[in-house]
């Protein structure tokens, strides 16, 4: 390269594996580091003669995994599911109607409708359908995550079966089973460029695994960071765990 100096920007793109099966390769992503460090196991042979105690006789350096870090500022579903050593899959609930669905009070705690997104409007019964409950005087409701709460001073006896008729909309997004995995496995690619020359460098990690340990905040008072920290391998077919292509200017 032309520059006599680095400084670095760039994007991470990353292909996730799953039994040494592509998951196809995500990206770009936006990142605050991405740290590379090889690492060698020094075995030194020292002497313990008489004029020369301590001294180093002979040392050898031996090879270990490299130790990689990459921190993400980017938080989606899948850096999500990276970060909580989880997986990720679309979970949806089409539209619909709560007919007279049966919900047994318990009175001062929230019991579930089996529904998310419920509507505004809400009927609310005893098991005859005779009497009909006032919101805000008998119960409350969660109408996002789909809960009525019987409140202490209603007339509704605990443990009574109540009749609940409500619309609740269609929803879609992701589900995130987290801590299913004691790694993460995945290829990771730097897409960088030389800010001192603006010449390209391309870092690949061909399989990154990835041992999170470090907490993520979901009530934390600044942006979260995805923080991933990890190890690389040689996988089959390769001679290096990662390579680095630095590229000159076009002649």
């Amino acid at each position: 390269m032309a520059a006599r100096g680095f400084l670095g920007a760039g994007d991470i793109y990353i292909e996730r594996l799953v039994a040494g099966v592509s998951q196809g390769l995500a990206g770009p992503y936006y990142a605050n580091k991405f740290e590379i460090k090889p690492n060698v196991d020094i075995k030194e042979l020292t002497s313990k003669g008489r004029n020369d105690y301590g001294q180093t006789l002979e040392s050898v350096a031996l090879q270990k995994p490299a130790d990689f870090t990459l921190e993400l500022k980017e938080v989606n579903k899948e850096s999500m599911a990276l970060a909580l050593l989880g997986s990720d899959a679309s979970v949806t609930q089409t539209s619909g109607t709560l007919s007279a669905v049966s919900a047994v009070a318990k009175k001062g705690f929230w019991v579930s409708l089996g529904k998310e997104a419920i509507d505004d409007t809400v009927l609310v019964e005893d098991v005859t359908d005779a009497t009909t409950y006032v919101e805000g005087t008998d119960y409350i409701l969660n109408r996002p995550l789909g809960m009525i709460k019987v409140l202490t001073t209603s007339a509704i006896v605990d443990g009574a079966t109540l009749h609940v008729t409500a619309d609740y909309a269609a929803t879609s997004g992701t589900l995130i089973s987290g801590a299913t995995s004691t790694d993460v496995r995945a290829k990771f690619i730097f897409d960088g460029i030389n800010q001192a020359d603006g010449l390209a460098c391309i870092v690949t990690v061909h399989e990154g695994i990835i041992a999170a340990n470090n907490a993520f905040d979901f009530l934390a008072d600044d942006f979260n960071n995805v923080v991933l920290p990890g190890k690389m391998k040689t996988p089959t077919g390769k001679s290096e765990p990662f390579t680095v292509k630095l590229v000159n200017a076009a002649v």
